[in-house]
């Protein structure tokens, strides 16, 4: 567990207090010993250890919490890490930190810039999503873009993933659905998300075992 390093006794009177008139800046976070399921990390002499996201390197206490090096390679991607379509580069994002997959490993990279806004649209600071890549998808005045089986947004960031929203209909299903039956009706699963058929194309549904 990240733990911070505890702070000093001070008098509870703010007139004796230094730090109750000028807060000191947060100290650096400070472990004394890594987490299990940590790896190890090296980016050329430096050596570093990674678990869920946060980079750790050796300390006069323990191990400091530091930002991960540019050229960092991790073997998985740390929990909650979203897809962020730039430009045509596929990237991950967690926090702040942007990953790109490198055969099979996933290497800390420069936040990518972000994709140019069109010279005119709805919304001028919102980029543009690549022509072709995406298929638009309106869920009431929500516009969502369709891509590999996995739905985005369109911020200034670029093309952010975001949950399948339900009601959604898609022209084509993802390369991967494969056809489930539940109580004699066809569904298709990709990924935990379930379409059905419809006249209009395959709306997203909730999994036709739970319960509304």
């Amino acid at each position: 567990m990240l733990r911070a390093q505890p702070p000093r006794d001070h008098d509870d009177h703010p007139e004796h207090n230094e730090h109750a008139v000028n807060p000191p800046r947060p100290a650096e976070h400070h472990v004394a010993e890594l987490p299990k399921g940590r790896v190890e990390v090296r980016v050329g002499n430096d050596h570093y250890f990674e678990h869920r996201g946060t980079f750790y390197r050796p300390g006069p206490q323990g191990y400091v919490v530091v930002r991960p090096p540019r050229g960092a390679r991790i073997p998985h991607l740390p929990p909650h890490a979203v897809r962020v379509y730039i430009g045509t580069g596929l990237f991950y994002r967690f926090n702040d930190i942007y990953y790109q997959d490198v055969g099979g490993e996933y290497v800390v990279v420069d936040p990518p810039g972000v994709v140019a806004a069109p010279a005119a649209g709805p919304d001028p600071t919102v980029a543009a999503a690549p022509s072709g890549a995406y298929q638009s998808i309106y869920v009431g005045s929500t516009q969502y873009f369709f891509r590999d089986g996995q739905f985005f947004l369109n911020t200034p960031e670029g093309m952010v993933w975001a949950p399948a929203p339900i009601g959604a209909i898609t022209p084509s299903l993802p390369p991967d659905a494969t056809s489930v039956w539940y109580q004699e009706i066809e569904y298709f699963d990709s990924d935990g998300v379930y379409f059905r058929k419809t006249p209009d194309g395959f709306k997203v549904v909730t999994a036709p075992w739970v319960k509304n």
